[in-house]
């Protein structure tokens, strides 16, 4: 008897399994980061050199099961994202250290729309005027938390987060515009920041229990939850896996209250919550119009 074949439903709960997974995984980016308690530039040059090694591990892996050779720098574009990912991490790391945790996931959230304007301006796609709308909403909910850290002395930090969004923008809209897996860039960019951080730390002053939160971190945590969400589009619309990253604005902040006793401000708080509503609501018009699309394209 011939085995049934997967139905599309299954691929699709496969998605949403593999995909739910991931996304609460990288809410303990920040967590585990401040568990490891190092200065920002040990921070950069171990955590850098640790997620080095796993993402080439992982690419050494998944390359034996392909067809042909597979160049570990994907062109251009490639060397566009290695660059924009190394200064995301140079900044994402000093930005734990100078702001609070929500202010920091909640500014990075502001990633999408940047997508959205420089897919607009880079790759001449249409804007629709819903996502202009989307724009400007988080802007003002940006510009609330980044007064708010104006006041609370963190605004250092916030103008670090707003530069780490603009970095996966770009990273982003290059592996868009070229259309290859530019995930090994990634991993260039991970062992650039430890090159430029190695100057200034001093990683064999960190204590055991801090390297085990960085192993924790850089070896399990953020590559196993990066391979499930570069897996999980395969079997998701892109608007869907989206809406999966709106978790680290809830998630993150929670478990550092609960760990750390860091509660946001209440503009922060404010500044977030237009912040995750306005993409929660675009990302649910995104779902939305992409499957009355669908449905009028196969009714043609």
């Amino acid at each position: 008897m011939r085995p049934s074949l997967p139905s599309p439903s299954d691929d699709h709960r496969r998605g949403l399994l593999l995909t739910a997974i991931g996304a609460v995984l990288f809410t303990f980016d920040v967590p585990l980061i401040r568990l490891a308690a190092s200065d920002k530039w040990t921070l950069m040059f171990s955590r850098g050199l640790l997620l080095f090694l796993a993402m080439t591990i992982l690419w050494m892996v998944f390359q034996r099961g392909w067809r042909g050779s597979v160049s570990y720098i994907s062109g251009g574009a490639g060397i566009i994202a290695a660059i924009s990912s190394t200064l995301a991490n140079l900044m994402f790391l000093a930005a734990v250290t100078e702001t609070t945790a929500a202010n920091l996931v909640f500014i990075i959230g502001l990633n999408p729309v940047i997508c959205a304007v420089l897919a607009w301006i880079v790759l001449k796609e249409h804007v629709p005027w819903q996502t202009w709308l989307a724009i400007a909403l988080a802007l003002s909910g940006v510009g609330i938390i980044g007064w708010s850290g104006h006041k609370s002395g963190t605004s250092t930090g916030d103008l670090l987060a707003f530069g780490v969004a603009c970095c996966m923008a770009v990273t982003l809209t290059a592996a868009r515009w070229s259309g290859k897996n530019i995930m090994t860039s990634l991993a260039i960019g991970s062992l650039a920041s430890a090159c430029i951080a190695a100057f200034w730390a001093t990683p064999a002053a960190l204590p055991p229990i801090s390297w085990g939160w960085l192993a924790i971190n850089a070896l399990m945590v953020v590559p196993v939850a990066m391979a499930l969400l570069i897996i999980g589009p395969r079997y998701l619309p892109a608007s869907e896996v989206a809406m999966f990253f709106l978790l680290e604005l809830i998630l993150t902040p929670l478990w550092m209250w609960l760990i750390f006793g860091e509660t946001p401000t209440k503009e922060a708080c404010l500044g977030g919550a237009i912040i995750f509503c306005t993409l929660l609501g675009h990302s649910i018009w995104r779902l939305t119009s992409g499957a009355r699309s669908r449905v009028a394209t196969a009714g043609a």
